[in-house]
């Protein structure tokens, strides 16, 4: 039985997947040429997935009345298929970073790899954590009146003297204090 007759049995209800089965064995040296060129030698697996699912979708999309014939047109599905896996997968390639350095002509950096050049005294759970933290305190800072907040804000972020805040918001040292003392028992309280 010849390939178009194939094809039209194994699009059709009936006996078509004994017909597939056939198509596939005929095709099964064509799939394997793509798959194993060396440029996709790091994805070889996924080039063979790539390839019968052509060869499926050649069967399924082949119109034998446009006048090509069934070998060509398995032959270019599969081709580019495995083609654009390629691709996808340098530009993926490209975008990631190097794990080993080199080229910056320091010898002793040449042998370093790149992952160790990373530094490792900082704990990055706790600089998450911080991170939150940081923001929750902002948070309830906005939370709070505005002289508490500028009571807060200059004595304890800015550094800045109770007699100079006293003298920005017109009162004295001592409810500069109890504005903050005050404040910061509602951050504490916004926090819990």
């Amino acid at each position: 039985m010849n390939l178009e007759q194939l094809v039209n049995k194994a699009q059709g209800r009936q006996d078509g997947e004994d017909a597939f089965a056939e198509i596939c064995r005929r095709f099964t040296g064509l799939v394997k040429k793509y798959a194993n060129q060396p440029h996709v030698a790091a994805v070889r697996e996924e080039a063979l997935a790539e390839g019968w699912l052509a060869v499926a979708e050649a069967v399924q999309s082949y119109d034998q009345h446009t006048g090509v014939r069934f070998a060509g047109f398995v032959e270019s599905r599969v081709k580019y298929a495995v083609w654009n896996l390629f691709k996808r997968e340098r530009r993926r390639w490209q975008q990631e970073l190097p794990v080993s350095g080199g080229g910056s002509g320091d010898e002793e950096r040449e042998n370093t790899s790149w992952l160790e050049t990373l530094a490792d005294d900082q704990n990055v759970e706790e600089l998450v954590e911080n991170s939150f933290t940081v923001k929750a305190v902002q948070q309830a800072i906005g939370t709070l009146p505005a002289k508490q907040r500028v009571a807060v804000v200059r004595t304890l972020l800015e550094d800045a003297r109770l007699s100079d805040v006293a003298a920005e918001l017109g009162i004295s040292s001592q409810a500069v204090c109890n504005l903050r003392q005050r404040g910061l028992a509602r951050i504490k309280k916004e926090l819990r």
